[in-house]
């Protein structure tokens, strides 16, 4: 695999916590083994270009090393009320790519959406076909 997992990836950040409160979780019970696992099982289920190369670049045996930056956290959803888990990775670009993730029956995480801002400061989301 080629992802470097940042110092302190798998612990809350304290302005996160700090700025939404209640509103915020995070989970430290996924491994690098457990998100490695995940962007196997996401390889070649993703159309979109940009995020497809990040899955492909984080499977393969590349000189090329993409950041696994925080663990699955929630602090955004404020506003539909919902709980939807994600961890943030960033490829060579610098560019920040949110991966969403759902749980599959034997406890394993399961990529269903990722989003990312493109260069023209567009959203981009795209979901698992």
């Amino acid at each position: 695999m080629a992802l470097n997992f940042r110092p302190g990836w798998n612990a809350p950040i304290p302005r996160t916590v700090a700025r939404y409160g209640e509103y915020q979780a995070f989970l430290d019970t996924l491994t690098p083994l457990l998100i490695e696992q995940a962007f196997s099982d996401a390889n070649s289920h993703f159309t979109d270009p940009v995020a497809a190369d990040f899955i492909r670049t984080a499977v393969a045996s590349s000189t090329q090393v993409y950041a696994i930056e925080q663990g699955t956290h929630q602090p955004e959803d404020l506003v539909h009320g919902g709980f939807c888990l994600h961890f943030t990775g960033r490829n060579t670009a610098n560019t920040a790519f949110h991966f969403y993730v759902t749980q599959n029956q034997d406890g394993t995480p399961r990529i269903f959406e990722i989003t990312y801002v493109n260069a023209n400061r567009q959203i981009i989301s795209c979901r698992r076909t």
